[in-house]
């Protein structure tokens, strides 16, 4: 089976729909970080609700959400290679890896004043990402 896609030209060209499969790779990774984030924002209130046990999912969560948007970085590039992607998700993947290890940094550190409403913005771009992600490709 093949589609049509627009080369940066503008020109009509016939891609296969095998050449399709990196996409569903990006879409997962990205909405895996996108859920992960939420949980960090989930057990973070956990913990400031008084269930001290929320603190450790809280801290490993972290490292599941940089290694998923890391992921993300290899997917998007492997959708890119194959000639099917555009060029956005690997720059805005790489700009989310870099917040989300500052994030994580700043928790350890207990920088809360920043740490927080960084977390928030992280949230916001993940689920953009995706959201983008997962609308129809032209």
């Amino acid at each position: 089976m093949t589609t049509t896609q627009t080369t940066p030209s503008g020109q009509p060209q016939a891609t296969s729909s095998k050449r399709r499969w990196p996409i569903w790779l990006f879409r997962l990774t990205s909405t895996i970080a996108t859920v992960l984030a939420f949980d960090q924002a989930v057990f973070a209130g956990q913990f400031l609700s008084g269930s001290y046990g929320a603190l450790h999912l809280h801290r490993d969560t972290a490292t599941y959400t940089v290694a998923a948007i890391a992921a993300s970085i290899v997917t998007a590039t492997l959708w890119r290679l194959a000639g099917a992607g555009p060029r956005w998700p690997l720059p805005a993947s790489i700009v989310l890896l870099i917040l989300t290890a500052l994030q994580t940094w700043l928790g350890y550190q207990l920088i809360l004043a920043v740490h927080i409403p960084l977390g928030v913005t992280v949230i916001v771009l993940l689920l953009a990402l995706t959201a983008a992600a997962w609308r129809k490709i032209r």
